[in-house]
C-alpha cells in the first residue's frame, strides 16, 4: 500500500478524527439536554396554567360572595375581602393570558372571554359603588343583576374549564415525555461513547497495522544483510518510514560495494604475496639444506629466522584468502563419511613438530570405529588451528589433551590445554575476527586474530557450535561440535548462506 501520509500527519488525524466526532457528539448531546429541559419546562408551564385557571373559578366565586355579604352588610370587612378577590382575580387573568402567550388557540379562547370578565367587573363595581351609596340590601331586590353576576361566572367557567381539561391532558402525558426526553439523552450518551471509541480503535488498527507491516518489512531487510539475502523491494510512499527504507537500501548498497572492493583487495594482495613467498620459501630451504654449499652456524640461524618469518605471511595470507572466501559465501564444504580417530590423528600429526619445538606433549584419545558426516579437510584445519593455539599459549613440559564423545545426534571435540586461560570477557569476541586477548599477542605468539574466526564459520556451516570453557590461569578447553548426520547430501557444496547461527553449548 502507497503511503502518502507522514507519520505527523498521521497523527493529527488519529487527534482529530475523533475530536470532530466528540465536538458532534457534545453538540448532539446538548441538543438532546436542551429538549429534555424545554420540555420540563413546558411541564412546569402546563401545571402553573392549571393551577391559575382553576384560581380563576375559585376567585370569582370569592368575589362574588363577598360583594353579596358586603350589600347585605356594609362593613369594611366584606369590602376589603371583595377588593382583594377582585385584584387577585384580575392578577390571575392577566397571568393567565400571559402563560398562555404561546399557545394561540387556548389563548384565543381566554381573548374571548375577556369582554364577559370585564363586564363582570364592571357590573360588580357598580352593585359596589350602589352599595356605598346607600343602597345596601337592594341587591336582594334586584334579580336581573343577580343574573347578570350568574351569567357572567358560567360565561366564565366554561371556556376557562376546557383550558383546564386539556392541559390536565397534557400535564398526564408529561412524565412519559419526560421519560422519553431522559431515554434519548442517556442513548444519546451511549451510541456518542460507543462511536467514538469505535473510530478511535478503527483509525488506531488502521494506522497501526499499516505503519507495524512496513516497519516489519525494514526489519527483516536488516536481518536479511548478514545473511547476503537480497533485500525487499523499498517501500513506496513519501512518509517518514519509506523513507528510512530507501536510506536503507541506499546504505546496503553503498556497504555491498565497500565489502566487493575489501574481498577484491585481500583476493589481490594475497594470490600477489603468496606466490612469491612460496618461492622464497623453496629458495630458503634448499639454501638452509646445503643446496648451494655449506652455510655458517650464523648463517644457518639467519636462514632458518627468515624461513620461518616467511611460513608465518604465508599462513597469514591463507588466512587472508579463507577470510575472504568465508565473507563472500565461496568456502566449499563437501561432506563425505570420515573416520573420527583417524581425523584427530591427522590433526595431531601437522603440528607435532611444531608441538615438540615449544616442548609440549600432544595426547590423543584411544582409537574408535565410530564414523560421521563432515569435510575432513575443514575439521582437520579447525582441529590445527585450536591445536596450534594450545600449543602457543601452553607452558614448556605441558601437555595438550584431546578428547571425543559422540552420540547418535552430535560429535563433541575438546582440546584441553595448561595454558594461562581466557579471561570470562573475552570467551566471547575471540571468536571474532581480528580479536586477540591483548594486543602483545601478536608481536609475541603471532597470528591476526582470524583462526578462531575461521574455525567458527566452518563450524557453523557444519550446523554446529563452538566455544571456550576457562578460568583465567588454570587453561583452557576449546571445543566444538558438529551434527553426526549432515542435513545436505553428500559431496554438496554449500555456501554461507546456507549456514545456522552459532547457539550456546550444551
Amino acid at each position: 500500500m502507497r503511503m502518502n501520509l507522514k507519520i505527523s500527519q498521521m497523527g493529527l488525524i488519529l487527534v482529530g478524527i475523533p475530536l470532530v466526532f466528540e465536538l458532534i457528539f457534545v453538540g448532539i448531546l446538548a441538543y438532546r439536554i436542551q429538549q429534555a429541559e424545554v420540555e420540563i419546562k413546558k411541564q412546569a408551564a402546563t401545571k402553573e396554567i392549571i393551577f391559575v385557571t382553576g384560581t380563576l373559578g375559585i376567585l370569582a366565586g370569592q368575589a362574588a360572595a363577598n360583594l353579596a355579604g358586603y350589600s347585605r352588610m356594609p362593613s369594611r370587612y366584606f369590602r376589603n375581602r371583595y377588593r382583594a378577590s377582585v385584584k387577585q382575580w384580575t392578577e390571575r387573568f392577566a397571568e393567565l393570558e400571559g402563560l398562555l402567550a404561546n399557545d394561540p388557540k387556548h389563548l384565543k379562547i381566554l381573548l374571548d372571554t375577556k369582554p364577559n370578565f370585564e363586564r363582570g367587573l364592571v357590573l360588580m363595581s357598580k352593585i359596589e359603588e350602589s352599595v356605598d351609596n346607600g343602597g345596601e340590601g337592594k341587591i336582594v331586590n334586584s334579580p336581573m343583576q343577580l343574573i347578570d353576576v350568574k351569567n357572567m361566572i358560567d360565561g366564565l367557567s366554561g371556556p376557562v374549564g376546557v383550558i383546564m381539561v386539556d392541559y390536565l391532558a397534557l400535564a398526564a402525558e408529561g412524565p412519559a415525555k419526560e421519560d422519553r426526553a431522559k431515554e434519548q439523552v442517556m442513548n444519546t450518551i451511549m451510541i456518542g461513547v460507543v462511536l467514538n471509541i469505535v473510530v478511535a480503535l478503527f483509525l488506531a488498527s488502521l494506522f497501526t497495522r499499516g505503519i507495524g507491516r512496513r516497519l516489519r518489512r525494514i526489519s527483516e531487510n536488516v536481518s536479511r544483510v548478514p545473511k547476503g539475502i537480497p533485500l525487499n523491494k523499498p517501500l513506496q510512499g513519501t512518509d517518514e518510514i519509506a523513507q528510512l527504507d530507501k536510506f536503507f537500501h541506499t546504505m546496503v548498497d553503498e556497504l555491498e560495494e565497500s565489502r566487493k572492493m575489501q574481498r577484491y583487495l585481500i583476493a589481490m594482495v594475497s594470490h600477489d604475496l603468496r606466490s612469491p613467498l612460496t618461492t622464497v620459501s623453496g629458495l630458503l630451504t634448499l639454501l638452509n639444506a646445503g643446496a648451494w654449499g655449506e652455510l655458517t652456524e650464523e648463517a644457518q640461524q639467519k636462514v632458518g629466522t627468515a624461513e620461518a618469518d616467511i611460513h608465518r605471511l604465508i599462513a597469514l595470507t591463507n588466512d587472508l584468502l579463507d577470510t575472504e572466501r568465508l565473507a563472500s559465501g565461496k568456502l566449499e564444504l563437501t561432506f563425505a563419511e570420515a573416520n573420527i580417530s583417524e581425523t584427530i590423528h591427522e590433526s595431531i600429526e601437522s603440528v607435532k613438530t611444531f608441538a615438540e619445538q615449544h616442548h609440549v606433549k600432544l595426547e590423543e584419545p584411544e582409537a574408535r570405529e565410530v564414523t560421521a558426516e563432515f569435510d575432513k579437510d575443514r575439521i582437520v584445519q579447525v582441529m590445527v588451528n585450536l591445536l596450534s593455539n594450545a600449543v602457543k599459549y601452553s607452558p614448556v613440559d605441558s601437555k595438550v589433551v584431546v578428547n571425543f564423545d559422540c552420540d547418535r545426534q552430535w560429535l563433541k571435540v575438546v582440546i584441553e590445554d595448561q595454558g594461562r586461560g581466557v579471561p570470562a570477557e573475552f570467551q566471547n569476541i575471540i571468536f571474532e575476527k581480528f580479536q586477540q586477548v591483548t594486543e602483545s599477542d601478536a608481536r609475541e605468539k603471532g597470528g591476526k586474530g582470524l583462526g578462531l574466526s575461521i574455525c567458527k564459520t566452518i563450524i557453523t556451516q557444519h550446523g554446529g557450535t563452538i566455544g571456550v570453557e576457562s578460568e583465567n590461569g588454570n587453561g583452557s578447553r576449546f571445543w566444538f561440535r558438529i551434527p553426526m548426520k549432515q542435513r545436505v547430501a553428500f559431496n554438496h557444496t554449500i555456501s554461507l548462506s546456507d549456514s545456522v547461527s552459532i547457539g550456546s553449548s550444551t
